[in-house]
C-alpha cells in the first residue's frame, strides 16, 4: 500500500541530512488523513526526503526513521537496528564490570522514541508517546531477537508502555522479579524494574558517579536528591570518611540501606535523611553544618521551554542554598537532566569565584547524535571551591 507524503514546509533537507530526527508543527503542511503511528514519506520542492513516524497531534509532528524515503521500516529494519545498537554496548570498555546498561537510547540509536535498558538478563522498555508506542510495540520481537543476536542475553522482558505514564506495564516474556541486583564496578544497587524511576535506576550517571568517587578520598559527603544512593555508594567506595544523603522519598532512603549492604558499605557512616533537600538545607546553615563535596541532582524543573524561567530560578535558589554548606575548600557538583537548560545556563548561577573543575553529560550507553543537540539532555559540573 503506498505511503501518505507529508510535506515539508521550511528548508530542512540539510539538517535531515545531517541527522536531525525531529520535524515540529511548524515546519509541516497540513496532515490529512495521516494517523498517530503511521510511516510516511516526508517530501519537499526537490522530492522525497526521508521515511518518518508520523504523530498528527503532537508538536513533534514526525520523527525521521531512515534517510532512505523508500525504506521498508519492517521487522527485519527495526531488528537490525537493535542489533547494531547492542553490539555498540558490548564492544563498549567502559561498560566493563557493569550489568545495568542502556542499550537502546531513541534517536541516538537510530530507533526514534523506543528505549530499553538491561538489568542483568532483564529489558525494560519504554516508548515515547502513542506514536511511538504504536510503530515499536508490533516490532519488539524483532527488536528483541536483534539485541539477543548482538550477545545479550534477556531471560526476561518488562513493557513499562510509554514514558511518564501510570501504565502498570506488563511483562512480554518470564515474569520479571521485583527487584534485579546490578553491578556498576564494585557497587550493588537493587532496582525495581517495575515502578522504579525512570526504568528502575538513573542508569545515565554512571560516569559521573566515577567521578565523585575518584574525588571522595578522605571528605565528607552531602547527596541531595539521592533517589537509591548511586553518588552515594561510589563516594563511600571511594572512601568517604562519611555520606550523608537526602531525599524525600521513604522507600529511596529505605533502599539505600539494601544497596550498603549488598556493596559491603558500612552502615554507620552513612547518614540517611527522609526530607526535602530545601528544609535540609536551611536546617544545616543554622547548625553550622558543612561538608567537603555537596552533590545537587534534582528532578527536571524544566519539563518545557515554558517552564524554564521558573525552573532557573529553582536552580538558582537550589545553588545558593547548597554553597552556604560546602566548605570553603570545599567541592560542589550540580546537574541538570533537562535539555531546556543548557551547560551556559547553569554556569551563570554560580558565582565567579568557583573554578570549574570537570565538565560531562550522560554516560557511553547514552550516545549524542551531533547534529541533533536536544538529545544532550544531562549536564554535570564539578567546581572547587578554593
Amino acid at each position: 500500500m503506498p505511503r501518505s507524503r507529508w510535506r515539508v514546509t521550511k528548508p530542512l533537507r540539510d539538517r535531515v541530512g545531517a541527522g536531525h530526527p525531529w520535524i515540529y508543527d511548524r515546519a509541516l503542511g497540513p496532515p490529512g488523513d495521516v494517523r498517530s503511528g503511521e510511516l510516511v514519506t516526508l517530501v519537499d520542492e526537490r522530492g522525497p526526503l526521508a521515511t518518518a513516524l508520523a504523530d498528527p497531534a503532537s508538536p513533534l509532528r514526525a520523527r525521521v526513521l531512515d534517510r532512505d524515503p523508500d525504506a521498508a521500516c519492517d521487522d527485519r529494519w527495526a531488528g537490525a537496528r537493535a542489533e547494531a545498537a547492542a553490539a555498540r554496548r558490548v564492544r563498549d570498555p567502559l561498560l566493563a564490570g557493569c550489568t545495568g546498561w542502556r542499550v537502546i537510547h531513541g534517536e541516538a540509536d537510530a530507533c526514534p522514541g523506543l528505549v530499553i535498558d538491561v538489568y542483568a538478563a532483564t529489558a525494560v522498555v519504554v516508548y515515547d508517546g502513542p506514536a511511538a508506542t504504536a510503530f515499536w510495540r508490533t516490532r519488539l520481537p524483532a527488536v528483541l531477537a536483534g539485541i539477543e543476536r548482538a550477545g545479550i542475553a534477556l531471560s526476561h522482558v518488562w513493557v513499562r508502555g510509554e514514558r511518564g505514564s501510570r501504565h502498570e506495564g506488563e511483562a512480554v516474556r518470564g515474569d520479571p522479579p521485583a527487584e534485579v541486583v546490578i553491578a556498576e564496578d564494585e557497587a550493588r544497587f537493587a532496582v525495581d524494574v517495575r515502578h522504579g524511576q525512570k526504568t528502575g535506576f538513573f542508569l545515565d550517571q554512571r560516569d559521573n558517579r566515577r567521578t565523585v568517587r575518584r574525588h571522595a578520598a578522605g571528605q565528607s559527603v552531602l547527596n541531595l536528591f539521592c533517589y537509591t544512593g548511586g553518588f552515594s555508594l561510589h563516594a563511600a567506595l571511594g572512601g568517604a570518611s562519611r555520606v550523608t544523603s537526602v531525599d524525600l522519598a521513604a522507600p529511596a532512603i529505605a533502599a539505600i540501606e539494601t544497596n550498603l549492604a549488598l556493596s559491603s558499605l558500612p552502615a554507620e557512616t552513612h547518614e540517611r535523611i527522609v526530607g526535602d533537600c530545601f528544609d535540609v538545607l536551611a536546617r544545616a546553615r543554622k547548625d553550622r553544618r558543612t561538608w567537603d563535596l555537596v552533590i545537587v541532582d534534582p528532578p527536571s524543573f524544566a519539563p518545557s521551554e515554558r517552564a524554564k524561567p521558573a525552573a532557573l530560578k529553582a536552580y538558582q535558589r537550589l545553588t545558593e542554598a547548597a554553597l552556604e554548606v560546602v566548605e570553603p575548600s570545599g567541592r560542589f557538583a550540580l546537574a541538570s537532566c533537562s535539555s531546556h537548560v543548557t551547560e551556559t545556563d547553569l554556569l551563570g548561577l554560580v558565582p565567579g569565584d568557583l573554578r570549574l573543575r570537570h565538565t560531562a553529560g550522560a554516560a557511553s550507553d547514552h550516545p549524542v547524535l551531533p547534529a541533533f543537540p536536544e538529545g544532550r539532555y544531562l549536564k554535570f559540573l564539578l567546581f572547587d571551591r578554593g
